[in-house]
């Protein structure tokens, strides 16, 4: 048998590489959708104050970041009930029952707290064929996240997929690089299925949940920011909360939560946005004065 040098190895791997190369021009009608404006590729988020700003692009990761129980999760969910309308979305809520999760979303999508079992059912039918759960709870092995993304983007046509939460995907909170290797490979998934993956992630702990995080404190390896697209931060007012619970004077005008946008990687804006929450609905709506956003479900 014939000693393979080192030189016939290079010209091997080249040759398999070479199918990657491919002509700058075939990417002429991408480039020009870009020219068109990068900041009205992809899709909206559920308030109009964000349009032109920022867009959930396919091939795109963003994390969802902040403090244990300052809304990651809910506002992630009534992104979803408004992106059903257009996109096929998939939630791997690994740490709350489907049916917990589909409760909040009926009534975000309503608008309301008290609904009345038809127009649940109306909901749920209104969701066949846009969006699907993946049921499993607990801790989720990664590679088995990454075969289920595969699968969804594949087999079902997903377009968004929610992965509720980085902790929950097998990998140790100081396994720096299993978690660096991870996102790396839901970047390529995202990619190479032309998705855009939602991942939320925790911050480390501060001195008081006053302070508003940034994209620096988020646990875990820097690369969970580094290589992802966009990275946005959820934060409640909790100094509002307590005094609202202590029956003491607030200002209305001031913010209940800020969503803030960390980065971007291919958008040109980044800053902060300003919510209050309608607690009937569970909703942020952009306003003080706003209503509850409600869904008009033209698919029965």
């Amino acid at each position: 048998m014939r000693k393979i040098n080192e030189n016939d190895f290079i010209k091997f791997v080249g040759k398999q590489e070479s199918q990657f190369i491919v002509s700058a021009k075939d990417f002429t009608d991408g480039v020009i959708e870009r020219f068109n404006g990068v900041q009205n590729f992809g899709d909206c988020l559920p308030w109009s104050k964000t349009h032109g700003k920022v867009r959930l692009r396919p091939s795109e990761v963003s994390v969802w970041v902040g403090i244990n129980g300052h809304g990651k999760s809910q506002i992630l969910g009534q992104i979803c009930a408004w992106g059903v309308k257009k996109n096929k979305w998939l939630i791997a809520s690994l740490e709350m029952k489907p049916e917990a999760t589909m409760h909040r979303m009926v009534r975000q999508i309503a608008g309301c707290e008290d609904v009345a079992e038809e127009y649940v059912k109306k909901v749920m039918n209104y969701t066949d064929g846009r969006l699907w759960i993946y049921d499993q709870l607990d801790t989720v092995k990664s590679e088995r996240i990454l075969g289920m993304i595969h699968y969804a983007a594949q087999e079902l046509g997903i377009e968004h997929v929610i992965i509720d939460s980085l902790m929950k995907c097998g990998i140790g909170s100081d396994d720096y690089n299993n978690q660096k290797d991870f996102i790396d490979r839901l970047c390529w998934a995202a990619k190479s299925e032309n998705i855009h993956i939602h991942l939320v992630a925790h911050v480390r702990k501060g001195v008081d949940e006053g302070n508003r995080p940034g994209k620096f404190d988020v646990k875990g390896c820097s690369e969970i920011t580094d290589l992802v697209d966009n990275v946005f931060v959820v934060h409640r007012n909790k100094n509002k909360e307590k005094k609202q619970d202590l029956g003491e004077a607030v200002d209305n005008n001031e913010p209940d939560c800020t969503l803030t946008v960390a980065k971007q990687r291919h958008g040109e804006w980044e800053g902060v946005f300003l919510f209050w929450y309608h607690k009937r609905s569970m909703q942020y709506i952009p306003d003080t004065g706003n209503m509850a956003m409600r869904h008009t479900l033209d698919a029965m």
